[in-house]
């Protein structure tokens, strides 16, 4: 029959141009790669792109040679990505070609979805947050433009790797701006190939469905800081209400220009909680009556269309892959690689239903490598 020749070779073959043609976050981000086969559980050590600071010549450069300090960072090799297929006598009887559209495309264009939503989730350990206003074009370009001077305070480099994945919603909102409209006219078509809205004010700007919405948790917007000095990474706050601070609120403290974020849940008991956040504390809280305002809606009062939408530079995040260990009990698997991504195919049979069944699978693990790099752009309407 026609799909003898269809082999776990040849789908991982399929599948992994497919994969890179479909996905958008995953192609803004840092990437690197294992050779060896991995384990899910197992750690890749990645190295982080190396960081200088310029100086001001005085005529003697003694003293102020900076050394090639790299980095390094783990990466838990903690997510398997799979689509799971059982094929009929019908599939079964399909060309190469037609195998292909009818099956591998449509397996990685799910593929791809998971793996931008697993990035997009990154959002939870950013701090730094613009919201968008939107009374008019003026005042979205302004909330734009705020966006951007966060990560001009913040340093990030001026690049052609400054990226701004927006949500469905906020894409309409930003089609509906001059601005965005008239980069239509630049005859540019890539955002008809690429989901890519255009280049302004010095990010490409790109169309994503899998951004995602964050509720607070507590029922309560406000709260009171306890007494905590300069380089603290937790402290008590009480007047929360009910329920939980959720990781990934970012939130403000009077007194303290500084954006944080909750890097764990924390339980509310007693209308307070001990709540870890990132960065460390820069104002010190010494009256402890300090006023905490959390960003975001609570669970109760959702807003179900707002979105943590993301402007980063490309080394704000990392996606690490790494080729599977092969199957062994008789399975039949193909490991291929191809750019950097390791794509793993597995058959097996159900003797009960003489079906076939197969697996497409990629293991990988997510990394916010430096959140000083990234700021979240929330919409509410």
């Amino acid at each position: 029959m026609a799909n003898t020749f269809i082999t776990p070779t040849v789908v991982a073959k399929l599948a992994i141009p497919a994969l890179l043609k479909n996905w958008v976050f995953a192609g803004l981000v840092h990437r690197d790669y294992s050779k060896e086969f991995r384990k899910v559980g197992n750690s890749v050590r990645i190295r982080k792109p190396a960081t200088f600071t310029a100086i001001e010549f005085d005529g003697d450069l003694e003293g102020q040679w900076q050394t090639i300090q790299e980095t390094y960072v783990d990466v838990p090799m903690d997510t398997v990505l799979t689509v799971p297929i059982e094929f009929t006598q019908v599939e079964q009887s399909l060309d190469i070609a037609n195998f292909n559209t009818q099956v591998v495309e449509p397996a990685m264009q799910a593929l791809s979805q998971k793996v931008d939503e697993k990035l997009a989730l990154q959002y939870k350990n950013i701090p730094y947050f613009q919201d968008i206003t939107e009374t008019s074009g003026a005042t979205i370009l302004a909330s734009l433009l705020g966006a951007r001077k966060v990560q001009n305070d913040l340093k990030v480099p001026f690049d052609q790797s400054r990226y701004a994945v927006m949500s469905p919603l906020t894409t309409a909102l930003l089609l509906g701006v001059d601005a965005f409209r008239d980069l239509e006219k630049t005859g540019n078509t890539k955002a008809l190939r690429e989901a890519s809205l255009g280049k302004l004010f010095g990010y490409e700007f790109f169309e994503n469905q899998n951004i995602q919405h964050h509720t607070r948790g507590t029922t309560d917007g406000l709260g009171t800081a306890a007494v905590a000095a300069v380089g603290a990474t937790s402290m008590l706050i009480s007047a929360l209400g009910t329920g939980t601070v959720n990781k990934g609120t970012a939130f403000t403290i009077a007194g303290d220009t500084t954006q944080y974020v909750v890097t764990a849940d924390a339980t509310i008991s007693g209308n307070a909680a001990t709540v870890s956040f990132y960065p460390a504390l820069v104002v010190a809280t010494t009256a402890g009556t300090e006023v905490v305002t959390f960003h975001g809606p609570a669970a109760t009062d959702e807003v179900a269309t707002s979105r943590d939408n993301l402007m980063f530079h490309k080394n704000a995040f990392a996606l690490v892959t790494a080729p599977m260990a092969p199957p062994i009990g008789g399975a039949t698997g193909a490991t291929i690689t191809y750019k950097g991504l390791a794509i793993n195919v597995v058959y097996s049979y159900q003797h009960g239903k003489f079906q076939n069944r197969m697996t497409c699978s990629i293991l990988c693990g997510f990394k916010t490598l430096t959140p000083e790099l990234a700021v979240r752009l929330w919409d509410a309407s």
